[in-house]
């Protein structure tokens, strides 16, 4: 690990051996995960990338994973703890500095509402830096407050281009008045290949898959509840649940609540080869978030070639799902309506679970890395061209970040 200082004192950290560059992209996100990983890859290919963690010891998701090797890659430091930004006198003065010496041609914000993007989008703009936004945020994720989104507004201003995850968040960021011609996608993809490489065995014991954080928003408990109706009227496949978080004694508590617990499997957090064979013996997948703005293990249980059981909740449900020919949708707030989907599943002929896999697949033709870094290109010539610098989002940006 090459280590740089300001004034004799280490601040950040360069993964990778390399020389700084001038007209480079900068990326700055939390932490890099294996999907980022695959996207920033074939980004590279095209692309002066480099990578920015603000959070690099965050364990939001706890991957067991080295993304170094492909792009440089720079860590912040002075986090409290693994879910903070650094103080913002240290902020300041670690991407300062880094900026005057990596130079980027434009930076790439994944998200808005951290300390750390706050101050990123204060620095670049007192460079004359275009910054572009990642968001796949969107209108129903949750209630909107007029307030907070005119708040929204006013730092949108700061921002050249954007890059989104699909349909809902592009129709978002143009509710607060971004320009349509500085949006471009997709931002929420997977190594399709990846998974698509495992797909190649029948369950042996029939079952529906589902992978998902155990927080309240992935509505485990109506899972279940559709679940438990499902073995009441007959139907034969198991359940295995693979996750983490602070809902696993209610989950439990829900698993021993349906007519036969010993059919439901609940398992940890899977690292990305292991996750990748728990869908290759899956029969279907099931997400049925009430709330969810994307839902990435769609993308990458459509590529294993699983039939998908998808809440109408969940972003990528709008550009992944098209009912009974890609997969599946319902009503997350109507138990029976999933329970319903859960026997069309079972009941499938092989040849409809092969037609259906086939328009999956080529539904996710548009969704890979290759189309992310097509888009993040696209976003990218629109910023160089259309560069915006607003006195108010950084005043925002400021009053927001103290």
């Amino acid at each position: 690990m090459d280590s740089f200082s300001a004034l004799g004192t280490p601040w950040y950290n360069l993964i990778l051996s390399t020389n700084l560059h001038c007209g480079s992209l900068l990326i700055a996100l939390h932490r890099i995960g294996p999907y980022h990983h695959a996207r920033f890859t074939a980004a590279a290919a095209q692309l002066e990338l480099q990578v920015l963690e603000t959070r690099p010891t965050s364990q939001e998701y706890p991957w067991a994973f080295d993304p170094s090797g492909h792009y440089p890659i720079y860590r912040l430091s002075g986090q409290p703890h693994p879910e903070a930004d650094a103080p913002t006198v240290a902020l300041d003065r670690q991407l300062h500095q880094l900026l005057d010496d990596l130079q980027p041609e434009a930076v790439v914000s994944v998200g808005w509402a951290d300390r750390a993007y706050q101050r990123l989008l204060l620095a670049c703009h007192s460079r004359h830096i275009p910054i572009l936004i990642v968001s796949d945020s969107r209108q129903r994720d949750q209630p909107r407050s007029p307030a907070k989104d005119w708040i929204k507004q006013q730092l949108l201003r700061g921002y050249s281009a954007a890059l989104v995850a699909g349909i809902e968040s592009r129709a978002y960021l143009l509710k607060l008045g971004f320009p349509a011609a500085a949006i471009a996608q997709p931002w929420d993809v997977v190594d399709n290949h990846c998974f698509a490489a495992t797909a190649a065995l029948a369950a042996t014991e029939p079952h529906f898959l589902c992978v998902s954080r155990f927080v309240a928003k992935k509505n485990h408990a109506g899972l279940l509840a559709a679940y438990g109706t499902y073995q009441r009227q007959g139907g034969a496949w198991g359940l295995q649940l693979i996750g983490t978080g602070p809902l696993e004694a209610e989950i439990r508590a829900a698993i021993a609540a349906v007519p036969d617990p010993c059919r439901v499997l609940l398992q940890p957090f899977q690292q990305i080869k292991q996750l990748s064979e728990s869908y290759r013996v899956a029969s279907a997948f099931v997400l049925a978030s009430t709330s969810d703005q994307w839902g990435l293990v769609v993308n990458e249980a459509m590529a294993a070639g699983l039939p998908c059981l998808v809440s109408s909740s969940c972003g990528c449900a709008a550009d992944l799902i098209e009912h009974g020919l890609t997969g599946w949708c319902f009503d997350p707030a109507d138990p029976a309506a999933l329970t319903a989907t859960m026997h069309a599943a079972e009941r499938q002929l092989p040849a409809q679970r092969q037609a259906m896999t086939i328009a999956a697949h080529a539904r996710l033709e548009a969704y890979n890395p290759a189309s992310f870094a097509n888009g993040l290109q696209q976003a990218l010539e629109w910023a160089r061209d259309h560069p915006r610098r607003s006195h108010r989002a950084a005043l925002v940006a400021a009053l927001l970040s103290r």
